[in-house]
């Protein structure tokens, strides 16, 4: 956990506190805010390194901070006092800081936002200080409430986790969602070549990682798209086994539905020029705006056979007709329930309900586009969460309707390597959940049509 120095504090709080306000009253991703806030702050590194901590330790852990001072503060506080005391409260409670510290720091603050409110600023850290050598209020052994507290988590993903992994992998998953995500980065071949690119990486130590040769892990922090021209770019290690389970091959036609930002659509591509030439890939993307981006990011980056589409995937027969493809990828929307350390305000945004809307939404996807699928082709059904209901519930509700009642489940034994072996099920189907430097949670399934 980082230290506070007296020195550098002042200027990371103050940081801090204008990301956390940006991102509680326009709603905005944590990411971006804060890229911007450090981007005009100019702060030093030691500074830079603090507010991340501060702001991803507080949107993550933001609920349970709130019921922590609402047991020492009753009634109406005023958003930005609020953000105060959630600053305060982080850092007692989770970061273990100096009292002095917390204490000089949140009032200075609280007096700066309103004069009035240091009293109660004042008397509430005093009280979250002498309640902390207690937290988390009970043995998250045998204390769910308490092992939420410790997760920075409401109770229902707690609940969610434990069901949907089992006890151990539950736990083994909440902790390390509750640490800093791990930094994966890809190559990307069409920008650079691999030496080039691992000589401009080479000050973040890279470390060869699963499942792929152009995948690395980041000994410390690089540009998420960086080296000359963009010679590499974020992407979690699980994330990169749906591309790998579509294996694709020159001149196959390749659906890639919700293709985002591009990032499998980049990977699809150099697996099929590794393995002897390109393949011809369509991009479906649902928004105009997002696929025009797509269009640009895919120019710039020189990925060859590439189409992009604007329609949605539950009526992809209508853009396409039947059997238009060897292979469809979907990476479909979901709640990210495993990639939670990477967005930490998702936890307290997200609810229950979202995830039956979610899979809802899956099911429909999951059936427009196996239309689309040709007999003896491929059906690659990914997502970046752990709840069950959201993957493996959607794929046997698949395989029991109407129209997935060609296809059958194809393991993916071979392509995912023997390092993560213990991600995949009985029926080869790849599910990862977030560990200790190691990837995030994602779920694959390919199912593979075999009517005629």
């Amino acid at each position: 956990m980082l230290a506070v120095h007296a020195v550098s504090v002042a200027a990371a709080r103050t940081s801090a506190l204008k990301v956390l306000g940006r991102v509680r009253k326009d709603g905005a991703f944590s990411g971006a805010a804060l890229t911007a806030e450090l981007h005009s702050a100019r702060l030093s590194a030691d500074d830079t390194a603090l507010t991340t901590h501060l702001v991803y330790g507080v949107l993550g852990t933001q609920g349970v901070l709130d019921d922590a001072i609402g047991r020492f503060a009753r009634g109406k506080i005023e958003p930005r006092i609020r953000d105060v005391l959630r600053l305060a409260a982080y850092e007692l409670l989770y970061g273990r800081s100096p009292v002095y510290a917390v204490v000089d720091q949140a009032v200075a603050a609280a007096r700066l936002i309103r004069p009035q409110a240091a009293g109660l600023v004042n008397a509430v850290a005093h009280r979250l200080a002498d309640a902390a050598p207690e937290f988390p209020w009970g043995d998250p052994q045998t204390d769910l409430d308490a092992l939420a507290r410790v997760c920075g988590c409401p109770r229902w993903i707690v609940d969610e986790y434990l069901d949907s992994l089992g006890p151990a992998r539950g736990r083994e998953a909440l902790l390390a969602s509750a640490e800093p995500a791990p930094s994966f980065i890809r190559l990307d071949p069409f920008m650079a070549t691999r030496e080039s690119a691992l000589s401009e990486l080479a000050p973040a130590e890279p470390l060869p990682a699963p499942p792929d040769p152009d995948c690395f892990l980041l000994g410390r922090p690089a540009a998420a798209h960086g080296g000359t021209g963009g010679a590499w770019f974020s992407m979690d290690a699980a994330a990169q086994i749906a591309p790998a389970a579509a294996q694709p091959i020159p001149g196959a036609r390749i659906l890639d539905a919700g293709a985002g930002r591009g990032n499998k659509t980049v990977c699809l591509q150099a697996i099929a020029v590794r393995s002897g030439g390109p393949a011809r890939i369509t991009a479906l993307e649902l928004h105009a705006g997002k696929a025009a981006r797509l269009r640009e990011r895919l120019d710039s980056s020189c990925v060859p056979e590439v189409s992009v589409t604007v329609g949605d995937a539950a009526y992809a027969s209508t853009l396409f007709g039947h059997e238009a493809f060897d292979t469809v990828v979907l990476d479909a929307p979901c709640t990210g329930l495993g990639t939670l350390r990477r967005y930490p305000e998702k936890r307290w945004r997200i609810t229950p309900d979202d995830v039956r809307r979610m899979a809802a939404l899956q099911s429909s996807l999951l059936e427009g586009l196996s239309e689309v699928v040709r007999a003896g082709g491929r059906l690659v059904y990914s997502t970046c969460s752990v709840a069950r209901t959201e993957n493996e519930a959607v794929v046997r509700g698949f395989l029991d309707s109407t129209a997935g009642g060609g296809f059958m489940l194809e393991p993916l034994v071979g392509i995912v390597p023997d390092v993560w072996s213990r991600f995949l099920n009985d029926d080869g189907v790849f599910q990862s959940w977030p560990t200790t430097q190691g990837p995030d949670g994602h779920f694959v399934a390919v199912l593979r049509r075999n009517d005629a």
